[in-house]
């Protein structure tokens, strides 16, 4: 194979007949020069004709600054919730003339060949346990900002609001359906504090405490260990959507009527929860107002600002069939 030559902005200026100070004016969309509209459509049409981009090394010497935005997310793997933020991000960031790249990785681990060390980003967007040990040391190696979009009172809030429908449905015997997976054992202390709480705020007994695989087999155990405690009509707080999908489908095995004698709350509103039998009750987060804020105070701290506000992330019931 041979090496294709780069296209610069001489080869823009070339094919629309401009000055090459004129092609890297538009192109760099500097705003110091006044530059009519026709011929910045002139220009713009040209580089899409070549085919031609900006070299983001050139551009970050010439500005002094990265657009680039590192996002970090702590996971196994990528839910639907979080790639929808991660997605929303993106659209919101490149309006703002900022890239965000993300990077999966549950264990942060400091390596020379670690993808992290061929990225120089303006800031960074932590999605992680800030309880791992790894944490600080990894998301400190780049030297610049760090924003985290966790919120564990979040999830105490998510608790309590699952407990609060399932009282509503007149249940006092509480569980709570946790996940096995260990990147998400943070996220699923906090949501048990909200239930555990809220239960002791109503005068309930502590809930119990389940985990629930996601294999279908280990959520049919999982069951049976539930029911082995003498419970009779309960309502099952889950992490998250995909427990409670394993949940209701052990339940639909073992013959178990939701919601009559066990109510079922999901955590996400993910599509699949409408699909279920009977269709998922569930927390929806409303996450746009806050990823909005977020990204404001992205481009605050990359122009050497403090952040400018904080918000919380509203919550709603989504109520379905399960309970």
């Amino acid at each position: 194979m041979t090496k294709q030559r780069r296209l610069t902005s001489f080869d823009v200026a070339r094919a629309c007949g401009l000055s090459r100070a004129t092609v890297s004016y538009v192109l760099n969309n500097d705003s110091r020069r006044n530059i009519p509209p026709e011929t910045r459509e002139r220009v713009l049409k040209a580089a899409q004709t070549l085919g031609y981009h900006p070299f983001a090394p050139a551009r970050i010497l010439r500005a002094g600054q990265s657009r680039l935005i590192l996002g970090i997310v702590q996971f196994e793997r990528v839910d639907p919730v979080m790639a929808g933020i991660m997605h929303y991000l993106q659209r919101k960031l490149i309006a703002r003339e900022f890239t965000l790249v993300w990077h999966v990785d549950a264990k942060m681990a400091l390596e020379p060949a670690h993808p992290s060390n061929n990225v120089a980003p303006a800031a960074v967007v932590a999605i992680v346990d800030e309880k791992a040990p790894t944490a600080p040391t990894f998301l400190q190696q780049f030297g610049v900002p760090i924003l985290s979009v966790v919120n564990l009172t979040v999830g105490q809030d998510v608790g309590r609001m699952q407990v609060r429908r399932l009282i509503g449905q007149g249940i006092r015997t509480i569980a709570f359906a946790a996940p096995e997976r260990s990147d998400l054992q943070s996220l699923s202390a906090a949501r048990l504090e909200g239930v555990r709480l809220e239960c002791i705020k109503v005068g309930l007994k502590r809930p119990i405490v389940q985990v629930v695989p996601s294999s279908r087999i280990g959520a049919q155990e999982a069951v049976a260990k539930i029911f082995s405690r003498g419970v009779r009509r309960a309502g099952i707080c889950c992490y998250n959507d995909d427990v409670a999908l394993a949940l209701l489908a052990a339940l639909s095995d073992a013959g178990i009527a939701v919601p009559e004698e066990v109510a079922v709350v999901g955590c996400d509103n993910i599509a699949l929860g409408e699909l279920s039998t009977p269709p998922l009750t569930t927390i929806s987060f409303n996450t746009h107002e806050y990823l909005d804020v977020l990204i404001d105070n992205i481009v605050a701290v990359c122009n050497g600002a403090r952040p400018v506000r904080s918000t919380v992330i509203p919550l709603s019931l989504v109520i379905r069939g399960s309970g």
